[in-house]
């Protein structure tokens, strides 16, 4: 909840800021396509179809014929990351997610297009929504939490991308993006313990326990429309 606070409050200073000054405030929205890879010592197996899927929301302080511009993108979804493998299958977690991360952006000019070039650090906050299991055979099978230790919920995270603006809508104030982005996050050490039991067919029955930590590395494609909105500028009149 404070950070959700902390984010809203950033937005409102950034507004202020573009009403009392120069600068211009840029709104976007779109979707996100990510394919989450978790890279620890309980999996061997990276891929088994963990594609995410979200949409992301943005405000950007935008100046005027500005080559570097921050903005702040908070992007939410469903994804899945691999607790524990175990013969041909995984036990996996479901998780809602909320992205918070605050971007540098260099833009590169071209005849006809835009590049943004970004990097920045943010935080990702999983909210764990059951456990299945992943891979031939799966569905004849239940997975249960007995317990858990040192579970956390928010994890640091960082990201760089590239953001293609083409063609006429190059330089207008309602444009559209497509965009390449890349995240990283840290599952940190000693943290987040899963005591897990496993239901498979002819009564056989498995108790295991992993820890959800490590790097996850997620390549994403996305696309987001932008909206710039200008400083109203007061009327004079003379006498």
């Amino acid at each position: 909840m404070r950070k959700c606070l902390r984010w809203l409050a950033g937005i409102v200073c950034l507004l202020l800021l573009a009403i009392s000054g120069n600068a211009q405030i840029e709104l976007s929205s779109g979707f996100d396509f990510s394919y989450p890879e978790l890279i620890n010592s309980n999996n061997a197996k990276m891929v088994y179809g963990q594609q995410s899927f979200g949409v992301r929301v943005g405000v950007a302080y935008k100046p005027a014929e500005t080559q570097f511009f921050p903005i702040l993108n908070v992007s939410f979804g469903r994804t899945r990351l691999p607790l524990k493998q175990f013969g041909k299958n995984i036990a996996v977690l479901n998780f809602n997610y909320v992205n918070v991360m605050l971007n540098e952006n260099y833009i590169v000019t071209m005849p006809k297009c835009q590049l943004f070039i970004y990097g920045g650090v943010g935080f990702s906050y999983l909210m764990n929504k059951g456990i299945k299991v992943a891979g031939a055979g799966g569905e004849t099978m239940q997975a249960s939490i007995d317990s858990t230790k040192n579970v956390n919920n928010v994890f640091p995270a960082m990201n760089i991308g590239f953001e293609y603006n083409y063609g006429e809508s190059a330089g207008k104030d309602l444009y559209l993006t497509m965009g390449l982005n890349f995240q990283y996050i840290l599952l940190l050490s000693e943290r987040n313990t899963y005591n897990i039991s496993i239901a498979a067919p002819g009564n056989n029955y498995y108790h295991y326990q992993a820890s959800l930590t490590g790097n996850v590395i997620s390549p994403g494609f996305y696309i987001a429309i932008h909206y710039i909105l200008h400083r109203k500028k007061s009327n004079n009149f003379y006498l």
